[in-house]
């Protein structure tokens, strides 16, 4: 498989942890990673540098880079300074790319400056190197903006995310790659935060639609408080269909492995359930023209994190992720 051309959508740690298990099986990996985060440093890196948000990319880039890279290690590093606000916890990463692009006057190039860097085989490309914001409308009309807006715990419900300026267009390099793919995939990730603000660049949603390339979304495991609370598995899948089209998503990938009651439970105190792969959803699914790949594809083993102005939720194997996709890619072949 080592000519395959796979191209992964989204961002936050899925979009990293899927790189990872994808990595070793091809050198012709790309990830097309969301840059319109605002939380913690990210946000204070994109005021004070005027760059698109780098915290997703930098965290892409430093997990690729393998735990014993001391520079991997250096770019996820945050900054300890108390007395200093602005730059206490700062990733250092958010920094580095800030600096090199404004040395080089390019986004995309201070990206590829860090990747080569580390020493990363795999691309990893901005959606776009425009500075806009994520948008979105409530149920109620209220327009909130700003992604840690977007994300906010209660409010009404999310009626759609649109980018800001209206102009703003994908990254020409990352709308190639996808023209360019073998196995296009979406997500894990968050779905409007980072999926959604992907595909609203809508000349990366027209590639998408117009890929001969199976095409596959990897749902969530569990709802989003802020985003997806009371959503299902038909849910998710529906909001990806409405943006690409009838019929240009072929493949959902959907967990079946349930954790323990209490597991379960205490991702509940925190607005967090789990998505279940019932047969009524799996139908419903499959009523979207969507072929639904059900598998056991969580990640149990840690337990629930502490996260930093967030809500845990169960993350998914990418190793076992990464042999479903290949499987897909080589009856494509067959084919």
């Amino acid at each position: 498989m080592d000519s395959l051309k796979i191209v992964t959508i989204g961002g936050g740690g899925g979009a990293s942890q899927l790189l990872l298990g994808l990595q070793p099986y091809t050198p012709h990996l790309t990830g097309v990673i969301a840059v319109t985060d605002t939380g913690r440093s990210t946000g204070r890196a994109r005021a004070l540098l005027n760059i698109p948000a780098p915290g997703d990319i930098r965290n892409a880039l430093g997990n690729l880079a393998g735990e014993d890279s001391l520079w991997g290690q250096v770019l996820q590093f945050r900054i300890q300074t108390p007395d200093y606000e602005l730059l206490d916890g700062m990733a250092f990463g958010n920094l580095l790319l800030g600096v090199l692009a404004q040395y080089t006057g390019d986004f995309v190039q201070a990206v590829e400056i860090t990747r080569a860097l580390l020493g990363v085989s795999a691309r990893v490309l901005p959606v776009t190197t425009a500075n806009t914001q994520l948008c979105a409308e409530l149920l109620d009309g209220t327009l909130v903006e700003g992604e840690f807006q977007v994300r906010g715990l209660k409010k009404p419900p999310i009626k759609r995310v649109f980018i800001k300026d209206g102009a703003a267009r994908a990254y020409d390099g990352a709308v190639q790659a996808v023209r360019a793919a073998d196995l296009i995939v979406m997500g894990p990730g968050s779905l409007f935060t980072t999926v959604l603000a992907c595909l609203d660049f809508h000349d990366l949603a027209q590639a998408i639609a117009a890929s001969a390339a199976p095409t596959v979304y990897v749902c969530n495991t569990t709802t989003q408080p802020g985003q997806t609370d009371g959503y299902t598995v038909s849910d998710h899948v529906r909001r990806i269909v409405e943006v690409l089209g009838a019929g240009a998503l072929d493949y959902a990938i959907v967990n079946t492995k349930l954790p323990p009651p209490e597991l379960a439970q205490q991702y509940a105190k925190d607005d967090v359930f789990v998505l279940e792969a019932s047969a009524p959803e799996i139908a419903a699914v499959e009523a979207l023209g969507v072929r639904v790949l059900a598998r056991d594809v969580a990640l149990l083993t840690e337990g629930k994190r502490a996260l930093y102005q967030k809500q845990d939720s169960i993350r998914h194997d990418a190793a076992v992720i990464a042999q479903i996709l290949l499987e897909l890619a080589r009856e494509k072949r067959r084919r």
